[in-house]
């Protein structure tokens, strides 16, 4: 049998354990990792000494290319297709962005490195974390390092107590002990998801309104960059989220193109209207076709699939409110109903009457005797 004293001091080795892993990992992966130049590489680097007096048959294909051998909006510079190879630079992988927002300073990484999860959890962290408006270069790290805090925290505070507390509340402070770090880990990321969700609310309630504004401008001879810019003072009074993705659309069609910036505000807010508005612009700055006339047509439809959506959810209502009713409704219609019935019958057998039912059966068991 485990006694609490046994029972904290296993507990205890074990969290240092998983503690020295995580530490051990960290080192592992900041280690820099030597590389040996290999014979292959050296004979890489040879062969191309020993092509290059022979023509190559991709230069052939050039000097021999014509329009006729060429499609429709095919890629004609190779430099682009090797640089769409390269992977994404994020905000934080910048050494210029420096740690300025780091919530632990220089411990945030560490920290946020202890925190176990998987690549496809970090990601799926990220992509909510920019839903809910949290743009800053290092705002993974400082939600995986005030997780990590937190459940740590929670472990030290409990088993201080643990150590001080009476023995007829050991039990309860272990209990404790498991279950708050488990809540302290779940419940941030529910925040986090939560306040996304809104947001995602807000933003696609606000796009039929933005794209009424913006073909009011656009039908007047602005352009649409412009335009966006004109309406965002507008929208920021109601849609104060949508306001705000449209203003880093302007910045970042700034510094790039508009069609990358109209992608990126795609992949950031994962929601249909928002799809569908980006590459409505994004085909019409590539084809040159009528702005105007997109957006009233993509506006009317876009409120008939709201108000769709709102009667699907409406009919789905009822169907939701079936079970609430049937559990809680129905016992209080039955106590209604059989309350006064139970109390009569109550009475009754308390008052003698289960004494003359007795007497009733034995009367009618000597009649119908032999």
């Amino acid at each position: 049998m485990f006694t609490p004293t046994i029972t904290i001091s296993i507990f205890y080795s074990l969290c240092g354990l998983i503690v020295l892993w995580m530490l051990y990992r960290i080192i592992r992966k900041r280690k820099p990792q030597k590389t040996e130049p290999s014979h292959e590489s050296q004979e890489a680097e040879v062969q191309p000494e020993r092509t290059t007096l022979a023509p190559s048959t991709t230069s052939a294909s050039i000097t021999t290319a014509t329009w006729e051998h060429r499609q429709l909006f095919s890629a004609i510079n190779t430099s682009k297709q090797t640089a769409s190879t390269l992977p994404l630079v994020e905000a934080g992988d910048v050494p210029s962005m420096g740690g300025d927002d780091y919530i632990f300073g220089s411990a945030t990484p560490a920290l946020a490195e202890m925190m176990p999860e998987s690549e496809e959890r970090r990601a799926k962290t990220k992509k909510e974390l920019q839903a809910a408006g949290y743009y800053q270069p290092h705002a993974l790290h400082n939600f995986s390092a005030i997780r990590f805090i937190s459940i740590l925290g929670t472990l030290l505070f409990f088993g201080g107590v643990l150590l001080l507390a009476p023995e007829r509340f050991e039990i309860p402070i272990l209990v404790a002990m498991l279950i708050v770090p488990i809540l302290v880990w779940a419940v941030p990321f529910l925040i986090v998801t939560s306040k996304a969700s809104d947001r995602r609310s807000e933003i696609e309630q606000g796009i039929p309104d933005m794209l009424d504004m913006l073909n009011m401008c656009v039908s007047q001879g602005m352009t649409v960059p412009h335009a966006l810019k004109k309406i965002i003072s507008e929208l920021a009074k109601v849609y104060p989220a949508l306001a705000h993705e449209l203003k880093i659309v302007i910045e970042q069609s700034s510094i790039g193109t508009f069609s990358q910036a109209l992608s990126n505000f795609s992949k950031r807010i994962d929601v249909p209207e928002v799809h569908s508005f980006a590459a409505l612009l994004i085909q019409t700055d590539q084809m040159g076709t009528n702005v105007t006339s997109a957006l009233q047509e993509y506006s009317d439809n876009m409120r008939e699939s709201l108000s769709q959506r709102a009667d699907e959810k409406a009919n789905k209502a009822t169907f939701k409110l079936l079970f609430p009713t049937v559990l809680c409704l129905m016992p209080a219609i039955y106590i209604f109903l059989l309350g006064p019935a139970i109390v009569e019958l109550s009475d009754f057998f308390h008052s003698g009457g289960s004494d003359s039912l007795n007497s009733t059966t034995d009367m009618f068991q000597q009649v119908g005797g032999p």
